[in-house]
C-alpha cells in the first residue's frame, strides 16, 4: 500500500511542477506578445512611408 501512495505522490508533484512551469511560460509569452505588438506599432506609427504602395 506504501508504493501506491508513494507513485501517487510522485505523479501529483510532477503534475503540480509541470503545471507551475506551465503557468510561468504561459505568462512569460503573453507578456512578450504584448511587447512585440507594441514595439510593431510603434515602427508602423513612427515609418508611415513605408506602408504605401
Amino acid at each position: 500500500m506504501s508504493e501506491i501512495k508513494g507513485q501517487l505522490l510522485g505523479i501529483i508533484l510532477v503534475i503540480i511542477v509541470f503545471g507551475a512551469i506551465a503557468g510561468a511560460l504561459a505568462g512569460v509569452f503573453s507578456n512578450m506578445t504584448d511587447s512585440v505588438s507594441a514595439e510593431m506599432a510603434k515602427a508602423i506609427t513612427s515609418r508611415p512611408a513605408m506602408l504605401t504602395f
